[in-house]
């Protein structure tokens, strides 16, 4: 529970501190956006089931390069989830090259790399992380949007309750923004 108020908390401070950086950001083109999402994590390990997990996500277009078609959009991100006998909380940046069928749906993939803590048992150890995913992104109005996502983590392994075992999982999350 003290995770879910820590999320909250977060993802209502970068609302409240958006508006003062939004001229500057929107004058360069990030297109800066803040969302909360919920949804399932289903691990690979065999003790652990699917179940619900939750986060909060920052968005903004890359300021460094932009290719020819689309755009790239770097997403960092973080999740919580827990179910017996294992908890991890995830932090990832996910970069997607997003692209706009129509003037409301944007659709994108790509790389990620991420950092997960990860709890089995009475083990807890850090575990370096991969992903690859994809986006689909509805534009409700000028603000406002709805999203999903959904992308598979590999993570390396590492000695929990005296085996080696990795944290690999794969997430599906709905998203429910703010863009500036």
């Amino acid at each position: 529970m003290q995770y879910r108020k820590t999320m909250v908390m977060c993802a209502l401070g970068a609302m409240a501190v958006m508006p003062f950086a939004q001229a500057s950001a929107v004058e360069r083109g990030m297109e800066p956006s803040v969302a909360l999402m919920g949804g399932v994590v289903s691990p690979d390990l065999s003790d652990a089931s699917s179940d619900g997990a939750y986060g909060v996500e920052i968005g903004a277009n890359c300021q460094l390069f932009q290719p020819a078609t689309g755009v790239l959009r770097h997403h960092l991100s973080v999740s919580r989830y827990s179910d017996d006998p294992l908890k991890m909380t995830s932090a990832e940046v996910n970069s997607h090259w997003m692209f706009e069928p129509n003037e409301r749906l944007s659709l994108g993939f790509g790389p990620g790399i991420g950092y997960v803590r990860a709890k089995l048992d009475d083990d807890t150890n850090g575990l370096w992380a991969a992903q690859v995913g994809g986006s689909l992104k509805y534009q409700l109005d000028q603000q406002w949007f709805l999203g999903l996502e959904a992308r598979y983590q590999f993570t390396e392994s590492d000695r929990f309750d005296g085996r080696r075992a990795d944290a690999d999982n794969m997430r599906v999350m709905g998203k429910v923004g703010m863009q500036f």
